[in-house]
């Protein structure tokens, strides 16, 4: 572990520039500064997460060994069991990410980046795919059985739409921030300089 406070020196390539911006920018959106509608963009998709991955993959995976899958279909009390016990080790991921994602805060080296960056990444999906498919089901329609409507569609696209636009922002508003900053430092340096 270095004990400089200067970070560790990272290439110029694209792979890798985009990999450090997205470090930033979730270490920004994990631990720093945020004002109200930032926070109401990180906390309404994280409880939506929590509902989808709680209830829905329960949900999914009881009526699959219950109902839909034809050499399975157990019964109702065993499929409650399965699909509980896929619900508590959901539960237990969800906690030992959160664990993982408040021990990587100020930290740097691979494996923390890449807990920021999977965080990042179910963000992502959560924005972009999870909660469409919520207000797809919420407007009528259902992949299974097969019941697809103008409507769920239209719905699904609006909150897919509304996610793309939240990140759009994310993105703007840790450009504005960080710019701010880099402001700040620069003319302080000038002053600290000129003494």
């Amino acid at each position: 572990m270095s004990t400089t406070s200067y970070p560790t020196y990272r290439p110029r390539g694209g792979v890798s520039r985009l990999l450090g911006w997205a470090d930033d920018f979730m270490s920004w959106l994990l631990f720093g500064y945020e004002t109200w509608l930032v926070a109401v963009l990180k906390a309404v998709p994280f409880f939506l997460f929590l509902y989808f991955t709680l209830f829905y993959i329960s949900n999914y995976i009881y009526y699959l060994v219950t109902v839909e899958i034809p050499f399975l279909r157990f019964s109702e009390d065993v499929g409650f069991l399965i699909a509980n016990g896929v619900g508590m080790t959901t539960f237990a991921l969800i906690i030992v990410l959160g664990l993982l994602a408040q021990a990587a805060r100020g930290r740097r080296g691979i494996g923390w980046s890449g807990i920021r960056l999977f965080v990042g990444l179910n963000y992502l999906a959560t924005v972009l795919l999870f909660i469409p498919i919520m207000a797809f089901n919420l407007a009528g329609g259902s992949l299974w059985p097969v019941n697809i409507t103008l409507q769920s569609v239209a719905f699904g696209m609006i909150a897919a739409g509304l996610g793309a636009a939240a990140c759009v922002y994310l993105a703007l508003e840790f450009r504005r921030i960080t710019g701010r900053e880099a402001a700040d430092a620069a003319r302080r340096s000038n002053e600290l300089a000129r003494r």
